[in-house]
């Protein structure tokens, strides 16, 4: 995944098909794109069961900082977040712009050759999956997804040595996606290193939210050959003690393998995850409480050309304990959701 092989979003979005504007004092990077599709899931309570929605529609700029000079990143438009949980239907958008606007921005300045400092809205290191839908193998975010980071206001140095990158960042990560303020978090900090080790991609971190949570975060990721990609996601997370119930559990765990199947324009991206909330009955509610919980996603897409897919997608997302409820409100601990998307980066 680019995301182990850079600090910004924007270079992973369409960087393969960006084009380059030239204005008065630099050369700007344009990419981008616009995917739309149907969602449908069971179990979604007295919501719709299905909808079409527009997934995507990212404008993303950028200007690559030249050796003691500033550069930008900048990402606007507006992302749905279609997740295992709610299978699409909820309008569930990103947690900074409901609608239209700036999703991520940021400078870069480079007061060293192997030194970067990047302050503004900056996209997360931590995970497989990262925010444009577009650039994921799946449509749908999964569990261990749901339960990470995202995009923040903050301050991260990088430095980089060969093929590794070390940082350490400050943030105000309010620790929600569903625009949600009853977290008692004001912000976090992280420290990780990411790079290729034995021709591995790697990225490990450490996430630590003020009064709220703590996580470990590992991502590996290779290609085994030109028709085959796997990656692993693993995350171990504890709360504090002030955000610990008393009676239940501080722990959680979530781990998401990968496997790419491909062959010319046609690929076939397969996801397995299993999710551990603590002890049932006595959940940490770091996974949403569902005890214990595994999922699988299937997502075949088809490439009509290098900038253009089809994909069409089918998960089945199992849990220990009942929370999700049917069109009669009966609680149910099983969600099947289906999915067709088209897309077009530019």
């Amino acid at each position: 995944m680019k995301k182990l092989l850079s600090l910004t979003l924007l270079t992973s979005v369409a960087v393969a098909n960006a084009g380059q504007i030239t204005v008065l004092n630099s050369d700007i990077e344009f990419s981008g794109g616009l995917t739309t599709g149907y969602f449908y899931s069971n179990n979604t309570g007295s919501s719709n069961h299905d909808n079409f929605k527009v997934s995507n529609f990212i404008i993303s700029l950028s200007s690559q900082p030249k050796d003691g000079g500033i550069g930008f990143n900048t990402m606007f438009g507006s992302i749905l977040l279609p997740t295992l949980y709610d299978g699409g239907i909820t309008d569930n958008k990103a947690i900074l712009n409901k609608n239209f606007g700036v999703l991520a921005g940021y400078l870069t300045y480079l007061p060293f050759e192997n030194l970067s400092v990047d302050v503004g809205l900056l996209t997360t290191n931590i995970g497989y999956e990262i925010a444009t839908s577009f650039s994921n193998p799946n449509i749908t975010y999964g569990s261990v997804f749901y339960a990470e980071p995202f995009i923040y206001p903050g301050i991260r140095i990088t430095y980089s040595y060969k093929d590794f990158k070390f940082y350490g960042e400050v943030n105000k990560d309010k620790g929600y996606l569903d625009g949600s303020t009853s977290l008692p978090t004001s912000g976090a900090y992280a420290v990780g290193t990411l790079g290729t080790l034995y021709g591995i991609n790697y990225a490990l971190s450490y996430y630590d939210y003020t009064a709220y949570k703590n996580l470990i975060n590992l991502v590996l990721s290779k290609s085994l050959n030109q028709n085959l990609d796997v990656a692993l996601n693993m995350d171990y997370q504890w709360l504090d003690n002030t955000a610990k119930q008393q009676g239940h559990d501080k722990y959680g765990y979530g781990i998401a393998f990968y496997i790419i199947p491909k062959m010319e324009n046609i690929s076939f991206p397969i996801r397995i995850e299993y999710i551990k909330d603590g002890s049932k009955g006595k959940e940490s509610g770091i996974y949403n409480n569902v005890a214990s919980g595994y999922s699988f996603t299937i997502t075949p897409t088809f490439k009509p050309s290098k900038n253009t897919y089809i994909r069409i997608e089918t998960s089945y997302f199992k849990t220990d304990n009942k929370i999700f409820t049917d069109k009669s409100g009966n609680p149910k601990d099983s969600k099947m959701s289906e999915a067709v998307e088209l897309g077009i980066l530019f």
